[in-house]
């Protein structure tokens, strides 16, 4: 080449790489993975929805409503059931249809509770709506046809579960520790899994020193959440003292915006809004944080396996957030070993009847 061109020649590479360069795609998000308990190989291939029911002398009181979500194809005999709370007012259960969804196609039955009828529902009856939802549901999974029966441990107890958000999660906290007294009709779970719990000073505070201390109880905050942000979560945490802390973890997911779409750990990345088939909003955080943490906490309790995922503290493969399509790792969760010390993002909101500054 004419040495006189080369200089030209050379610029002119480097102007079309540049360019080429700008005008890549940014990166995308993290997939669901095939593997582990938030993967998408699945014992079931169906979910079969029954519903809704209303507790036994409360029919049409929707503060009392629930559905049935059982595995199907192929049916199990038998599973374990696990209790789902909804947010406050998330009062359709396609608000978390995809978690549902995973949930049950991993071999469980689901028992999705509706706790308020409105959000008029006065909060101090959302525990007892809940626990009577939950005592008919179990009921009629154990004694009518045609359902998958709950399954037992080798005492003969139900093996159960409580998952919850926001509200639901303080709600079902509490109904872990008065199922400790037996007079109050329902089994205790082996897992309890808060996701960025609500309700400080509003909800009713229960025995919570009094859940078993075999429970596996995980605590997960998003550090975007300027709902509730950490104060009920931090709450529980010190409240629940009875479960000690190889039994427990305390989880903050962080928000990642090295592509497109960002993603943002806020208080709304639980709900999927629709079934996997037409689910909002499904991303990374399902997969790598509600997914994986609810099915692996489930699967160490139940059959002991997959505890590095639950209560791993700080493992690799809980932590673990999976990778953007560059190959750049997503930003991964935190373990948090003494939650009183949690700097967040967010805010924690005013206590109720306070004057904003």
């Amino acid at each position: 080449m004419n040495r006189l061109y080369r200089p030209l020649y050379l610029w002119v590479l480097f102007l079309l790489l540049t360019s080429s360069r700008a005008g890549a795609d940014p990166p995308t998000p993290p997939t669901q993975p095939q593997t582990g308990p938030g993967g998408n190989v699945y014992e079931h291939a169906a979910v079969t929805e029954k519903g809704p029911f209303w507790a036994a002398g409360h029919q049409g009181q929707d503060d009392y409503r629930y559905y049935l979500y059982e595995p199907s194809q192929p049916t199990p005999e038998e599973a374990p059931v696990v209790l789902f709370l909804h947010g406050y007012n998330g009062l359709q259960p396609k608000s978390y249809g995809a978690w549902i969804e995973h949930l049950v196609k991993k071999g469980y039955t689901v028992v999705w509770a509706q706790y308020q009828a409105t959000n008029l529902t006065f909060p101090w009856f959302y525990a007892l709506n809940a626990r009577t939802a939950w005592i008919d549901a179990l009921e009629r999974l154990d004694t009518e046809e045609l359902h998958v029966r709950p399954e037992r441990d080798y005492k003969g107890y139900y093996k159960t579960a409580i998952i919850g958000h926001s509200a639901g999660a303080y709600v079902g906290t509490n109904l872990a520790a008065i199922a400790a007294d037996e007079t109050n009709g329902i089994p205790e779970p082996y897992a309890v899994m808060a996701f960025e719990p609500g309700g400080l000073n509003i909800i009713p505070k229960g025995p919570l020193s009094n859940m078993d201390d075999d429970t596996k109880f995980i605590v997960v905050v998003g550090n975007h959440d300027d709902v509730v942000c950490k104060s009920t979560a931090v709450f529980l945490w010190n409240q629940v003292t009875s479960v000690p802390k190889a039994n427990k973890d305390f989880l903050l997911v962080h928000s990642d915006n090295h592509g497109s779409p960002e993603v943002i750990a806020h208080h709304y990345f639980p709900p999927t809004l629709g079934f996997s088939s037409e689910a909002e909003g499904l991303d990374a955080l399902d997969f790598f944080a509600t997914f994986k943490l609810s099915v692996g906490a489930l699967r160490c309790a139940w059959e002991g396996v997959d505890c590095e995922y639950a209560v791993g503290h700080g493992s690799p493969e809980q932590l673990y957030m999976g990778e953007w399509s560059d190959g750049q790792a997503f930003k991964p969760m935190e373990w948090i070993e003494d939650p009183n010390q949690l700097e967040t993002v967010c805010q924690d909101p005013a206590p109720p009847g306070a004057c904003s500054p």
